[in-house]
């Protein structure tokens, strides 16, 4: 079915048994109208409008939301991270939010489309387990999108990220600049070496690292 005669009444009906929150927003990534994230965060519609969502994400993590929220849009990739949210109980706590762009036949995003999920306790745990085994597993690869992603999600520009490692900025420009194909250089090491040094841990299939999510430092999810 082409993307531009999806049902998005369908969709949301599908999704709405097995996620918290579904969620679809114009191609430029901006909310118009989410009446599942409002029921879920108290949020009115007003405020939710735009980029008004990311009021209900927690203070330490929306700069981090808000930059890999924009890398994605700009860059046409998956989002994938993990930040707290408050819930219409004025309680925070810990969800993943995904989301894809839905592209016309020219390459243009139509809409995006995403879940948001409660992450409860074996999530946490497969989480946890799966890092142990990344550890053992150093990524020889990285794709581009993936460390554009790891820049944002840092609050770094390409020049900042080049300086904190010793690369040179066009090594850096280079390695994001590889279009859909996979960066197999030794110049990866430093990246990958000062992003171990921050809250953030990498997301590897086979050896090359395709993500990135936050580390969570507090379970509870508290502020």
């Amino acid at each position: 079915m082409p993307w531009d005669s999806l049902d998005a009444d369908a969709l949301r009906r599908f999704v709405r048994e097995t996620v918290a929150v579904s969620w679809i927003v114009d191609g430029n990534g901006h909310a118009v109208n989410l009446p599942e994230w409002e029921r879920l965060t108290g949020q009115t519609a007003e405020e939710v409008r735009g980029s008004g969502w990311t009021s209900a994400v927690h203070p330490e993590d929306r700069a981090r939301v808000e930059a890999a929220w924009n890398t994605a849009v700009d860059h046409h990739a998956t989002y994938n991270t993990d930040y707290r949210l408050r819930c219409a109980d004025g309680v925070y706590r810990w969800f993943n939010a995904r989301g894809i762009p839905l592209l016309d036949r020219d390459g243009h995003a139509l809409q995006w489309i995403g879940v948001v999920v409660a992450i409860g306790d074996q999530a946490r745990l497969r989480r946890s387990v799966k890092r142990r085994v990344e550890a053992d597993d150093a990524p020889t690869a990285i794709l581009p999108q993936a460390l554009r992603a790891i820049r944002a999600m840092l609050g770094l520009s390409a020049e900042q990220l080049a300086d904190a490692t010793g690369l040179s900025r066009s090594t850096v420009r280079r390695l994001e600049s590889h279009g859909d194909s996979t960066a197999r250089d030794s110049s990866i090491a430093p990246v990958l070496a000062y992003v171990q040094g921050h809250d953030l841990d990498l997301i590897i299939d086979d050896g090359v690292v395709v993500g990135v999510t936050a580390r969570r430092s507090d379970p509870a999810g508290r502020a």
